[in-house]
């Protein structure tokens, strides 16, 4: 009976909290999800929630710090790793090196068929994006970017950026240099 009753409580802070969540009401979700961790410290779910919470108000670094916890007890569990990547994706001063790690690693386990995945690919193309106007890319990596927005631009053809994308990938493809060139880095003006 103890162990029905914990069920319960997972329960109704995971309903609670995802009900605020949709009303965009993040201050509030992350107070139920913080007590529900706190009733259940090692439940993933109810952290990885909590991360949401967090990346919502833009308290990045508390967020990580709960889903580099999350990840140090099961390193595939794929919500963590899909804040994670948002986190770092969307935050004031993104890192999208960081970023990509996470969604790369979410992109080895994903279900091909879920709808997360276009998303998936927006967010890998358009992290090395950033990257090449920043940083540079390597060939491999310019070769993974142009991989992943063509699977955006095939499973969303009616996107509002499709355009974008589209004209982006041309551009990358009629510019690109060579292998024997290191790393790439995109100059606008």
């Amino acid at each position: 009976m103890l162990f029905a009753s914990g069920l319960v409580f997972s329960q109704n802070y995971l309903e609670e909290g995802n009900n605020l969540i949709s009303q965009n009401r993040f201050a509030e979700a992350e107070n139920v999800f913080r007590k529900g961790v706190k009733e259940e410290p090692d439940n993933l779910i109810l952290k990885s929630q909590l991360a949401l919470t967090l990346t919502s108000q833009n308290k990045n670094d508390q967020a990580e710090k709960v889903i580099t916890g999350i990840l140090k007890k099961d390193p595939s569990f794929s919500a963590a790793l899909w804040y994670g990547g948002i986190n770092n994706f969307s935050k004031d001063q993104p890192d999208f090196r960081k970023a990509i790690g996470y969604f790369e690693r979410l992109y080895a386990i994903i279900d091909k068929n879920s709808d997360q995945y276009f998303a998936l690919n927006f967010y890998i193309g358009n992290s090395y994006r950033n990257v090449l106007n920043t940083e540079g890319l390597s060939y491999d990596e310019v070769s993974r970017m142009l991989e992943t927005y063509k699977v955006y631009i095939e499973m969303q053809p009616d996107a509002e950026d499709i355009q974008d994308a589209k004209e982006f990938v041309q551009k990358i493809e009629e510019n690109r240099p060579g292998k024997n060139v290191r790393k790439w880095r995109m100059v606008t003006g």
